[in-house]
């Protein structure tokens, strides 16, 4: 946030908010980029429903927020011959097209993919999905700097074959879509 940089906001009041808008897109440069986490599990969950997600497909149903071992996953897909595990990131935090995450230590954020690790080596499928929520990302990797543990556990997750997947958002003023799929370099 810099002073005099175009935002777009949510009316949203309500008696437990502090004000009465959420911030919810910041102009950067001649980009929108939207700072609403939010959006990232709408998103996965539209594509899902339209079944339109790029690498998943086959399964038959799909369930949100559903609880598996200490954790509350984002998704459940369920296939003719299991379910799969899927839990969504958000990426706020992007430097020359390099989208990183987390931006800030995230304890959740480890004992997901840690569960999710788990979870794959009793044969279940799992996945973590990372959504940039601006269209200039071009590759996604753990913020090595900000949590070394994450990236730790996301290469363990990797080779235990939880899956990976990266997409960058199309963000104008008035909407913000899935765009492109993007490499998440462990």
């Amino acid at each position: 946030m810099i002073p005099q940089r175009r935002v777009r906001l949510i009316h949203n009041p309500g008696p437990q908010r502090k004000t009465d808008y959420t911030l919810v897109l910041v102009r950067h440069g001649r980009l929108w980029v939207s700072v609403f986490p939010v959006f990232a599990n709408r998103l996965v969950g539209e594509a899902l429903a339209n079944r339109t997600l790029s690498g998943l497909s086959g399964y038959t149903d799909v369930s949100s927020e559903v609880k598996a071992g200490h954790s509350r996953f984002d998704f459940r897909l369920d296939f003719p011959n299991g379910s799969m595990w899927v839990e969504v990131k958000s990426v706020s935090l992007v430097e020359q097209t390099v989208g990183k995450f987390p931006d800030a230590p995230t304890e959740r954020g480890r004992r997901h993919v840690e569960e999710l690790t788990a979870l794959r080596r009793k044969g279940i499928r799992a996945a973590v999905v990372f959504v940039s929520q601006r269209s200039d990302t071009r590759t996604i990797i753990p913020h090595e700097v900000i949590d070394p543990e994450f990236g730790e556990r996301l290469r363990e997750a990797q080779r235990a074959g939880v899956e990976l997947y990266g997409f960058n958002c199309k963000v104008t003023a008035s909407a913000v879509t899935l765009n492109n799929p993007v490499p998440v370099v462990v």
